[in-house]
């Protein structure tokens, strides 16, 4: 139950804040019409004086909580379907949400968490060439291609694999050469009858109880990742390189069993990979003294339409606040812990707490369109709209779906233009993009759907030009621009350097496959020839604990950094990890690592999501008109744990809170000007801070989940010392030198 003494101070703070007593706000009926403006009310912003957790700074001029409206508030969604309207309490309401780009309206089915799918059905499957063609294979999943040949060549393979698994005829010597022989036997299938392999794998996958997403049907159907795993198969080099890296991952259903090899040396690359030195005592310029301009910087959103109030938050099969998810410690028909309408930790953004951030945002950090003009102002998001969903249950038309809503959410509620970066997630299969070198065309060309939707949403949004809408098109959703204010903004696509797409394993001695880096380093050029201040905005981060990227793209790209820092590049913004933290680049690879060969810093943001155990959060920056460094930076956190006492009233909904200031917290340690940036060199302090006062390290422990009630302190001397290895690690060859196991906070 909400205390009492909780609600009445939430009220009272609410009614200073609007100046009237406060109201209560309950539905008339069960069932909602389509159409309903009564949730549009004024949200209630907290008092300062009172605050949650902290005290913002007075120069801010904001309040230090917000807490929102208990109905979803209709001031831009408007329409929404029969019975799921935005007063209802039992389940979550489900807005009509219409494709900018296409007009169409998507459909109840798509979202219904009640006719979730468990396949697609609608999506057509792609498979490598085969013996009997020499174009890929495009079908509908529903069609079956086998034949009784087909079939006895991979009862034949299955068999054969059987063998060299089990050792029958002992002459493999060791369980690598074994997983090596393997996949041989399945790439001779994938090269002569292709959409027998994922019926192989799937019998592979049972073979050895391989863990997968959701059961081994459901992974590796050949209308989810199968027709990856297939293309993956037919193009790699499974008996060299990429064959021992597919072995040293859990990548198609065989058990990790070789050792990791070494990063590759890329210094033949590098001899010739830059176009122009860089320019002796390059310098990043000081600080201009004007007025700062407001970023926002959202992460992780990955909004769960789906999601169904009173379902399992706790579950043991993941996607929990699902209908049939179930906790086994609990009785039958029981549950742990029901979920509340405006989320929980193992859940990814429903709806409600969607639409309580959004209104958040402006109130918090001053950025509203009553103070606020684009000429001061801009949005950066670092990926990931999509939730969690098993491939099996996802499709081209959610992923479409996801994207127009959460970016026409950004449209109506945040001021000024919004760069986005793509995540793994936001695609279909999720986490895949195949390179534009992969042959035939069919391949190569199967996710242009998505490049082509988000580039014209972008542009649709006025965000981007045509023109570069069209290079984003052409580029795997990568772009560059520039800002109002001057500052060249880069995105790129991280998926390839991501450990999740498979499409990776192909010519792994190769740090650019796809010519992502290509892209990004001629457009630093231009920016150096040009004089111009750059962000490079990602997704999957290439440092900090090393466990998220194949070490040889990011090992090119922190030489990229090195060689356009600290003048051309100011920051480096990435996400998907969920947690907040910062990590470095250095000279030299990091060969010395100190005040003075500190160039840049990456900056991963907190996620919206609470999923994996986080509070919601996003973070704001002040930022140098001129130089675009960070001068102060302040996040905000909603506590999700308090969530389940909302749903016993209809007073107020979620609140966001005021968490900390990056320059009052961190920076106290060492002598610094306050009208100096929080650049690599005062990052390189904090770090040493970290080392003498190990307090610190317990309060950035505690900020990397935004003060979750799940987060345990990093009190070991062996903890703290890794998180400030980590926050030096640009790379994971750099990384590697750290002790593993304390990157995250997340359950």
């Amino acid at each position: 139950m909400l205390s009492s003494r909780f609600l009445a101070s939430v009220l009272l703070s609410a009614a200073l804040a609007q100046g009237k007593p406060p109201s209560s706000h309950k539905p008339t009926s069960s069932q909602e019409p389509t159409s309903s403006s009564a949730s549009a009310a004024t949200p209630t912003q907290a008092s300062t004086t009172s605050a949650f957790f902290a005290t913002p700074p007075a120069s801010l001029s904001v309040p230090a909580d917000f807490t929102g409206q208990p109905f979803f508030q209709t001031d831009f969604l408007k329409a929404f379907f029969p019975g799921f309207g935005p007063s209802q309490t039992s389940v979550e309401p489900q807005p009509l949400i219409t494709d900018p780009v296409g007009k169409n309206v998507f459909p109840l089915d798509l979202t219904n968490p009640k006719t979730i799918p468990t396949a697609n059905l609608e999506d057509p499957v792609v498979l490598p060439p085969s013996l009997l063609t020499s174009s890929p294979v495009v079908v509908s999943p529903n069609k079956n291609l086998s034949t009784p040949g087909s079939i006895a060549l991979r009862q034949a393979a299955f068999f054969e694999i059987s063998q060299i698994l089990n050792n029958t005829l002992g002459s493999f010597n060791s369980t690598c050469s074994q997983c090596v022989g393997s996949l041989v036997i399945a790439k001779d299938l994938a090269l002569t009858a292709p959409w027998e392999v994922s019926p192989l794998l799937i019998d592979i996958c049972n073979l050895v109880q391989f863990s997968a997403f959701g059961s081994c049907e459901q992974e590796f159907s050949a209308n989810s990742d199968g027709q990856i795993a297939t293309q993956l198969l037919a193009n790699a080099d499974v008996s060299g390189l990429d064959g021992q890296w597919m072995c040293a991952r859990n990548t198609i259903p065989l058990r990790k069993t070789c050792p990791q090899p070494a990063p590759s040396d890329i210094s033949a690359v590098l001899a010739t990979w830059f176009t122009k030195p860089k320019p002796a005592n390059a310098k990043a310029p000081p600080p201009s003294g004007k007025a700062p301009l407001k970023v926002v910087h959202l992460s992780d959103f990955h909004i769960d339409p789906r999601y169904a109030i009173g379902t399992e938050a706790n579950c043991s099969d993941f996607l929990c606040c699902r209908p049939g998810v179930s906790n086994p410690d609990v009785p039958v028909g029981s549950f742990s812990l029901p979920a509340p309408r405006f989320g929980a930790y193992e859940c990814d953004t429903p709806w409600m707490l969607s639409n309580t951030i959004m209104h958040a945002i402006g109130p918090l950090t001053g950025i509203n369109s009553k103070s606020s003009t684009p000429a001061n102002t801009f949005t950066i998001f670092t990926g990931d709209l999509t939730s969690h969903d098993n491939d099996n249950q996802l499709s081209r038309a959610y992923v479409e779906y996801v994207e127009s809503a959460v970016y026409s959410q950004f449209k109506d509620h945040l001021v000024g233009p919004v760069y986005a970066a793509m995540g793994n997630h936001d695609t279909w299969p999720q986490a895949f993009d195949a390179p534009h070198s992969i042959q035939p065309g069919q391949l190569s060309a199967q996710f242009e759907w998505n490049y082509g939707h988000l580039a014209k949403l972008w542009e649709t949004e006025g965000w981007i030009s045509e023109q570069v809408s069209k290079v984003s098109q052409a580029t795997y959703s990568a772009y560059s621009t520039l800002t109002p204010q001057g500052l060249k903004i880069i995105t790129i696509n991280t998926d390839f350097w991501y450990t999740g797409n498979w499409f990776n394993f192909i010519n792994m001695s190769n740090p650019d496959v796809s010519g992502m880096l290509r892209f990004v380093t001629d457009a630093l050029q231009a920016a150096e020839d040009a004089g111009q201040r750059v962000w490079i905005i990602g997704h999957v981060l290439t440092g900090w604990d090393g466990t998220s990227a194949f070490p040889n793209g990011p090992n090119l790209f922190y030489q990229i950094i090195e060689r356009f820092s600290p003048h051309v590049i100011a920051n480096v913004f990435m996400g998907h990890i969920h947690d907040e933290v910062r990590y470095l680049y250095y000279q030299n690879n990091g060969t010395v690592m100190n005040a003075d060969t500190a160039l840049t810093t990456t900056w991963v943001g907190g996620s919206v999501t609470p999923l994996a155990g986080l509070n919601s959060g996003f973070s704001m920056y002040e930022v140098d008109p001129e130089t675009f460094d960070v001068m102060e930076a302040y996040t905000w956190f909603a506590d999700v744990n308090s969530f389940h006492q909302l749903d016993s009233q209809t007073e107020v909904g979620a609140a966001y809170h005021f968490e900390y200031s990056t320059r009052d917290t961190y920076g106290g340690g060492f002598d610094w000007p306050a009208t100096a940036p929080l650049n690599a060199t005062w990052w390189h302090h904090v770090s040493e801070s970290f080392l003498t006062t190990p307090s610190l390290v317990d309060k950035w422990t505690l900020n990397q989940g935004r003060q979750s009630a799940l987060t345990q302190n990093c009190t070991s001397t062996e903890c703290q010392q890794a998180k400030v290895c980590y926050l030096r690690s640009g790379s994971p060859p750099v990384a590697a030198r750290c002790t593993k196991g304390h990157g995250s906070v997340q359950e």
